[in-house]
């Protein structure tokens, strides 16, 4: 089918496998991982996002499923690993997408994608009062970060916002609504036909109590604040949980055991951590798949709202993620090939070849650090750590005549990086000491390019992982091994593999220290005109 891709390599019969399903805003993924760590076979499929007007965003639920199942059913059928080896499914995916079902499971709308920012009026009109701070009633602010550790944001990318918005501007759809739930929540429950949640996957609707790891009760007072009914949000199990066996039906479907275990879903950045070996605390990872985000476990709860950051219930016993989500990644990488350079225009530059992403790479390498005085701005869907700001956008700065397609694509590459360092920053007063060096996964983790250019921006050693792109897989099923008692925490860095340590080059400081001081003066000068440009689209 197109979009569909398969990839499968040979192993010595390790004796388990966990089914890991990855959902993320490409399309689900697929994939058959042994308790050695190693990722034996893959599918995956795309999934369609669609951008409306008012800055809305969504995607179909029902494809996600459906995508999920014939991507497993796939990677059974052709790794030739025996239903009776494959001892448990565990789904991780995309965080702060809302699908509303009803009591059947079934999705009443398509779920509102975490770059939707419709929700950002009705949060705005929440969280105002007196005395403010930040355009936060102080007391609200309060009983927000004592409770959960965060608030809503003033964009609205939150799931607090995307119920908001269903609430006000959908009533018919939340009117019907059995249950809200996050996708990784929705698949576990298509998976075992019991409609649940954890503290770590519902903290980002901010209305769960998690002053203590592993609570299981929703705050009476935010939910009253918020507007909504507490029976609109799912049961609660344990973040370590085993959510129970697979549904008969689907189990047939997949041609699974019905006895298979289903764990508790997970957030891609979690199970990004782990499939990468960052499970010890400080350990910092930087994920570029089309997000972005940096990421280490720490064993406190903290929030800093100055910089969009906190510490999140992790899967891991009395343990938190301190999470810095930046908003789009690999996207920029996307938008630059289908929208510049293959774009379907009157310009018919030819249809995207499969190998573009290695083209994109390539062109990148033949320019010079700082990519000839051009800086690209990554706020694409607005800027979110470490300073959130709904109006920023995108843009290439300082194009000159000398300015080719090769200064472009490096550019992409070098802003992010920016961002990374400067998030770095905040993140080191956020954990209390200074961070030395990165492991890098996703898909951005491909390139030695963008390794290197990471290590010369943020100034530290850059790990780049072995197998990047299945990090995220990789790191849902050892957790499920954990769960079932296979594997132990400390067992998992020595189950992944670290390809390169990327050194900073010394000789290229000097450009990326001004060409970052720029950036920086960017945000903080274009705030006016980004405002004057972008405020009534949101």
């Amino acid at each position: 089918m197109p979009g569909e891709s398969i990839k499968k390599t040979q192993d010595a019969n390790p004796r388990r496998f966990v089914l890991a399903i990855d959902l993320g805003s490409g399309g689900p993924k697929a994939a058959l991982v042994a308790d050695t760590g190693e990722v034996v076979a893959t599918a995956q499929e795309k999934t369609t996002t669609y951008l409306l007007p008012e800055g809305g965003a969504e995607q179909d639920a029902q494809e996600w499923w459906q995508g999920a199942k014939q991507t497993a059913k796939k990677v059974i059928a052709e790794s030739g690993v025996t239903a009776g080896e494959i001892i448990a499914v565990a789904v991780d995916s995309m965080w702060s997408v809302v699908v509303p079902v009803d009591v059947h499971g079934e999705p009443l709308m398509r779920a509102v994608h975490w770059m939707d920012v419709r929700g950002g009026p009705h949060n705005r009109k929440i969280i105002k009062g007196f005395p403010s701070i930040q355009g936060y009633g102080l007391f609200k602010l309060l009983k927000w970060i004592r409770s959960t550790g965060l608030a809503p944001t003033h964009s609205g990318v939150d799931s607090f916002g995307h119920v908001l918005y269903i609430k006000n501007e959908r009533p018919e759809i939340y009117a019907k609504t059995h249950k809200f739930l996050e996708p990784m929540d929705y698949l576990t429950s298509r998976l075992t036909g019991r409609i649940t949640a954890t503290q770590k996957t519902m903290t980002i609707f901010m209305v769960t109590d998690n002053r203590r790891w592993g609570g299981l009760k929703y705050n009476e007072g935010l939910l009253k604040l918020a507007g909504v009914e507490k029976e609109k949000f799912p049961e609660l199990v344990a973040n370590d949980g085993i959510v129970g066996s697979l549904d008969p039906a689907v189990a047939r479907e997949l041609g699974l055991l019905p006895s298979t275990q289903v764990v508790a879903g997970i957030g891609d950045s979690n199970a990004s951590a782990i499939g990468s070996g960052a499970v010890h605390d400080y350990e910092a990872i930087i994920y570029i798949g089309t997000s972005y985000y940096m990421n280490c476990h720490v064993p406190f709860k903290k929030t800093d709202l100055f910089h969009m950051m906190a510490s999140l219930p992790s899967p891991f016993p009395s343990k938190y993620l301190m999470f810095a989500e930046q908003g789009t990644g690999g996207r920029c990488v996307e938008y630059f090939l289908n929208d510049f350079v293959y774009a379907d225009d009157a310009f018919n530059t030819g249809t995207r070849p499969e190998d573009a992403y290695d083209r994109f790479n390539a062109c990148a390498a033949e320019a010079p650090a700082g990519s000839g005085g051009v800086i690209f701005l990554p706020w694409l869907n607005g800027s979110i750590t470490p300073h959130e700001n709904p109006f920023a956008r995108g843009g290439f700065i300082n194009i000159s005549l000398k300015t080719r397609r090769s200064h472009l694509a490096r550019a992409v590459m070098e802003g992010l990086a920016y961002n990374n360092r400067w998030v770095k920053g905040a993140a080191e007063k956020f954990i209390g000491r200074p961070i030395g060096s990165f492991r890098f996964s996703g898909g951005g983790a491909l390139s030695d390019l963008w390794s290197q250019i990471q290590a010369d921006i943020l100034g530290v050693p850059i790990q780049q992982i072995d197998d990047p792109l299945n990090s995220t897989v990789r790191g849902t099923a050892l957790l499920a091994f954990i769960a079932l008692g296979h594997r132990t925490i400390s067992e998992i860095p020595g189950l992944v593999r670290i390809k390169r340590v990327f050194e900073p080059e010394e000789g290229h400081r000097p450009i990326y220290d001004k060409m970052y001081s720029q950036y920086r003066a960017l945000f903080r000068k274009n705030k006016g005109i980004f405002a004057a440009l972008n405020a009534d689209e949101i």
